[in-house]
């Protein structure tokens, strides 16, 4: 299993979660500029900010358990769905106790997205036919 250092981890954690935060920020300036959507608040800042950090850290986690597959195709797809199907049933949680029923923010999406890209990390290595060390 490619599996990096646990320093490296974090800081490769950091980093995806800080673009991916910047990515969703720049999307919610856009829209306020373009279609009248209101200015993102310190408070939905913070929530965006915590929503990628725990879905990263959460796809983090999902790949300990079950390395990305070296080779294209079904595993890979069928990996995502056991990842991104709980995922947003987390995030629809999450949105309901932060926000309520009605949100103006996609909040389970932002969650899940966020578990996608940080399942990437921890790769199966081609030799050990998937087994852990």
């Amino acid at each position: 299993m490619k599996r990096p250092e646990p320093r490296e981890l974090v800081i490769l954690s950091v980093r995806r979660a800080l673009g991916v935060s910047i990515v969703l920020f720049a999307f919610y300036l856009s829209l306020h500029v373009l279609g009248r959507y209101r200015f993102l608040t310190p408070s939905d800042i913070v929530t965006i900010l915590g929503l990628v950090f725990a879905g990263t850290w959460l796809g983090i986690g999902f790949s300990v358990l079950s390395p990305l597959p070296e080779e294209r195709g079904l595993p890979r797809v069928i990996r995502t769905a056991l990842l991104v199907i709980p995922a947003l049933g987390i995030g629809v949680a999450i949105q309901i106790v932060l926000k309520g029923a009605r949100s103006d923010m996609a909040i389970y999406a932002i969650f899940a997205l966020a578990a996608w890209l940080g399942s990437t990390f921890i790769k199966e290595d081609g030799d050990q036919d998937g087994y852990l060390d």
